[in-house]
């Protein structure tokens, strides 16, 4: 998996971040997931290819691909969406800190603890049916960050396609403490795409199961807790102060919904 290194890592973020202590996924509770804005897929024009929290926590960043997955001429647009009540506002590209929390959230390794690691495996399959893996059908398609080494890219109707004609396809899959964390099916690993690593300290991931794409948090033991009422997701992102987790949820065929649920520590 291919980390980019972004110059941007030197941006400041606030003090507490310094002040995160290991969570206990044991005893985390977490809040209904709360609708912050609807997306329509021909109005940003394009599929979800990133997400990133602002370091005050007040905004989001949604970066969206158009084109063919893994081309270096598909268009990128940039989208900032305020929390607060869901406005979306176009941006002229990727801001600092976005790049900042993408080269953490999307990295092989969890942020302060190298043993907590994502390996890569590969099998193939014969596809029998046009399931929706890890949370989407962007999963059947390349995006920005393809770590094939293809030069062709993969768009989602041709996967799809194979899916459709129960051809053997290759399954590249994403591992965890023996958890599955992101599947793509007939195209290359997409970093980011179905997990995000908590901010520095906490020392867990939210992931997307691959089956029914609900939200999951793990820390390095295994423990699992999963957000009830999450479905159909991609592209978990975590707060800077590890209190909400948001994700894109599939919401129909063109259609995605920003959801934010609270992270409860427990007792």
């Amino acid at each position: 998996m291919r980390i980019r290194i972004v110059t941007a890592a030197l941006v400041v973020l606030p003090a507490i971040l310094a002040a995160q202590s290991p969570m206990r996924v044991a005893t985390v509770r977490f809040s209904q997931p709360a609708k912050v804005a609807e997306l329509d897929i021909d109005k940003l024009k394009g599929q979800p290819s990133r997400l990133a929290w602002s370091a005050d926590g007040t905004q989001v960043y949604l970066q969206t691909l158009e084109g063919r997955f893994g081309q270096a001429d598909a268009k990128l647009r940039h989208y900032s969406v305020t929390l607060a009540d869901g406005a979306r506002q176009d941006m002229p590209g990727e801001p600092a800190w976005a790049a900042t929390y993408w080269t953490d959230k999307s990295a092989q390794t969890s942020p302060d603890n190298p043993a907590f690691k994502i390996d890569v495996k590969t099998e193939t399959r014969t596809a029998r049916s046009a399931g929706t893996p890890m949370g989407g059908d962007l999963a059947r398609g390349g995006a920005v960050g393809d770590t094939t080494g293809s030069a062709g890219g993969t768009s989602t109707e041709d996967a799809t396609t194979a899916a459709y004609n129960n051809q053997p396809v290759p399954v590249n899959m994403m591992v965890v403490g023996g958890a599955t964390i992101g599947e793509f099916v007939n195209t290359g690993i997409v970093p980011g795409l179905t997990f995000g690593w908590g901010p520095r300290g906490t020392r867990v991931i939210a992931f997307a199961e691959p089956k029914n794409g609900r939200i999951t948090i793990m820390d390095a033991q295994g423990e699992k807790r999963e957000v009830q009422g999450s479905k159909n997701a991609i592209l978990p992102a975590w707060s800077p102060d590890g209190t909400r987790i948001a994700w894109l949820q599939k919401d129909g065929k063109k259609k995605f919904t920003l959801q934010v649920a609270r992270v409860e520590p427990g007792s």
